[in-house]
């Protein structure tokens, strides 16, 4: 079984948990995630099943887009609504101050990652070390914010912004830098992560659903990889099922079709056809 789901994450559960999730439901054992969703945030994961799970690469680095809602007024040590409360202040920006500095921050810049974060420090988790109470020094990531809109002011200290940015940029950084922007504190109290490269929330698939249909909602990774095409002649389809030379002249990655199948995505070195992420099902 290979293919790949537009899975809607519920808020409450790990990446890893849905991922398990899906092992269940579909009886699979190789499965995996195409970009972390914080247990706090619901929305698009795209879940790599088989084969499709050596697809990080090509998959994660992505734009994404999300809902994020700004508390301000209070920070917590893991910048989001599930941690503990580490200082107040009373000072709660003008909708005006909060998008000037939101917008500033558009383009391309330097973030420094959440303490609470999966990040390496020394070959432990930031997240582990924070626990156990260690301020870990974590270097700034280059981040890109493509677009940042105001949606709408719930409440006098609450702000809900869209943000298109590259992967990698914590949503929960991009609101603690707001808060101190504008001499405030704030929150990250919900996020939903809308659009991820070619996934949307708009046709994602609820775990109860996947229940139901089951491998009927699996996505050919063709549909969605957007890489050129290159078939190998019929004749030379025993050799690409059997791994030997074949030359060819693909200067980037593509799709590599054999009689309508598709094994992989490969280019040539040194004139010779290599496959680098085999994706033939073999069943």
């Amino acid at each position: 079984m290979n293919g790949l789901i537009n899975l809607y994450k519920p808020s409450g559960i790990t990446s890893f948990a849905a991922v398990a999730k899906v092992k269940r439901i579909l009886g699979v054992k190789t499965v995996g995630h195409m970009g972390t969703l914080d247990p706090m945030a619901e929305g698009v994961l795209v879940i790599g099943v088989g084969k499709c799970a050596r697809l990080f690469d090509y998959l994660s680095g992505r734009k994404k887009t999300y809902i994020a809602k700004f508390k301000f007024g209070y920070s917590t040590d893991t910048l989001d609504a599930l941690g503990k409360i580490s200082d107040r202040t009373s000072d709660i920006p003008s909708v005006d101050a909060a998008l000037h500095a939101m917008l500033s921050l558009v383009g391309e810049s330097e973030q420094i990652p959440p303490q609470y974060s999966a990040k390496h420090v020394d070959g432990k988790r930031a997240y582990d070390l924070a626990r156990s109470g260690i301020q870990a020094e974590l270097k700034p990531n280059k981040i890109t914010i493509y677009d940042a809109q105001l949606i709408c002011q719930p409440a006098m200290d609450e702000m809900v912004f869209q943000i298109t940015c590259s992967a990698g940029t914590y949503i929960r950084s991009i609101c603690r830098d707001v808060a101190e922007m504008c001499g405030s504190l704030a929150t990250l109290t919900y996020l939903k992560r809308t659009v991820s490269g070619w996934f949307s929330a708009e046709n994602a698939v609820m775990l109860d659903e996947l229940e139901k249909l089951k491998d009927k909602v699996l996505i050919p990774p063709q549909d969605v990889l957007g890489l050129p095409v290159y078939v190998v002649p019929a004749e030379l389809y025993e050799d690409l099922v059997y791994g030997r030379k074949i030359e060819c002249d693909v200067a980037s990655d593509s799709l590599i079709y054999g009689k309508g199948e598709l094994f992989g995505i490969g280019k040539a070195v040194d004139g010779i056809l290599k496959i680098k992420t085999y994706l033939r099902d073999n069943n």
